[in-house]
């Protein structure tokens, strides 16, 4: 998508993936900034320890403890999340009411982080739901603490989503689960699930998740994961060129992707 965006714009510059094990994490970024890259993305499992790497951050960048998206200003790597901004341009642009609605977001691992931070200041509850409740409790206290709110937290079992699904406005899925690696199911049914609900699942790469299947056949609106990958690059590409990104050709160009890897897996 960055690269159709480039050729889109007439932007003289590529897009490329390097795999970096843990271990050379610190000198890939040097011999990045050594060759003087504008900048480059960071995904799993590096979000956190690039911070060490970072010589400034952005502000909800900081707070949210992750960086995804790095810029080089003369020399000097500026960090940010362009994560929260994707989760929220596409939650808006899904029709989703962002100041009056109530959230569910399953998952406390760095997404989950960044739409709890993003959300923080602006929706009406947040209630997150995790397998592990104490790194929810992590969260719980970080998002008082640097962001001055408070949200809900529980254990995330059938019963409890089940419960947490009757007043719950938007449903947002932030774990892993459902995405290549790591198939398998949220402890959900259809049965917990009303039309009027708003479902984004963040997970893409895939056509439809066990979650959105659900989703869908109930009549539930549904928010596919794709839409945050394309938006968090936009806001990368933004901070990178300080040109808007041509949004259209980026998700044309992300979606033959998508099918492309799909049908080589068929």
């Amino acid at each position: 998508m960055h690269n159709a965006a480039f050729r889109e714009l007439g932007i003289d510059s590529v897009y490329v993936p390097f795999r970096v094990p843990s271990r050379y994490l610190g000198s890939a970024v040097l011999g990045l900034r050594s060759q003087g890259v504008s900048g480059f993305n960071v995904t799993v499992p590096h979000k956190i320890e690039i911070l060490k790497c970072l010589q400034r951050l952005d502000p909800l960048a900081q707070h949210i403890g992750a960086v995804n998206t790095v810029q080089n200003v003369n020399g000097k790597l500026v960090g940010y999340n362009t994560d929260a901004t994707g989760a929220v341009e596409a939650l808006r642009q899904n029709g989703a009411s962002l100041g009056s609605s109530a959230f569910t977001i399953l998952g406390a691992g760095g997404a989950a982080r960044a739409i709890v931070f993003a959300l923080a200041r602006i929706s009406r509850r947040i209630v997150v739901l995790n397998r592990t409740l104490e790194r929810a409790q992590r969260l719980k206290q970080e998002v008082k603490r640097k962001a001055h709110r408070n949200i809900e937290i529980d254990q995330l079992t059938r019963k409890r989503l089940a419960k947490a699904l009757l007043t719950t406005d938007v449903l947002v899925n932030a774990t892993s689960i459902g995405m290549g690696g790591n198939p398998g199911c949220l402890p959900i049914e259809k049965t917990d699930l009303k039309r009027d609900l708003i479902v984004f699942d963040i997970v893409y790469g895939e056509r439809e998740t066990d979650l959105s299947r659900k989703a869908r056949q109930v009549g539930c609106r549904t928010i596919n994961g794709i839409e945050m990958l394309l938006h968090q690059g936009a806001e990368a590409f933004k901070i990178w060129t300080r040109r808007r990104a041509p949004i259209d050709s980026m998700r044309d160009a992300l979606l033959a992707a998508m099918e492309a890897r799909n049908d080589a897996r068929c």
